[in-house]
C-alpha cells in the first residue's frame, strides 16, 4: 500500500475518533442545563466546521496524485492540527 493511502487511513481514523468525542458532547448536552447547552451547542459546532474542513482537505488529498502528495499533506496536517485543538478546547467545557 502506497503512503499517500496509508496516510489517508490515518487521518481518517483520527476524524473519525474525533466524531465519536462529538456526538459523545451531543448526549452530554441534551443533560445539561439550558446556559450550558449553549456553551456546548457553541463547541459542538466549532468542531463540525473544523471538521468539515478537515474532510475537505482530506479528499482533495485522495484526489490528489502521489506527486502532489507532500504538497497536500501539509494542509491536511494544518487542519488536522487545528482540530484537536478545537477538540481539546472543547473538552475543557465538557469537563473532560
Amino acid at each position: 500500500m502506497s503512503d499517500k493511502k496509508l496516510y489517508e487511513q490515518k487521518i481518517q481514523a483520527e476524524f473519525d475518533t474525533c466524531k465519536a468525542q462529538v456526538d459523545k458532547f451531543k448526549a452530554e448536552a441534551s443533560g445539561a442545563s439550558a446556559n450550558a447547552q449553549i456553551e456546548m451547542h457553541k463547541q459542538i459546532k466549532q468542531l463540525e466546521e473544523k471538521m468539515s474542513e478537515g474532510k475537505t482537505k482530506l479528499q482533495e488529498l485522495a484526489d490528489a496524485s502521489e506527486e502532489k502528495f507532500d504538497e497536500m499533506k501539509k494542509g491536511v496536517e494544518s487542519i488536522w492540527q487545528s482540530t484537536k485543538s478545537t477538540l481539546h478546547h472543547a473538552s475543557k467545557h465538557f469537563g473532560k
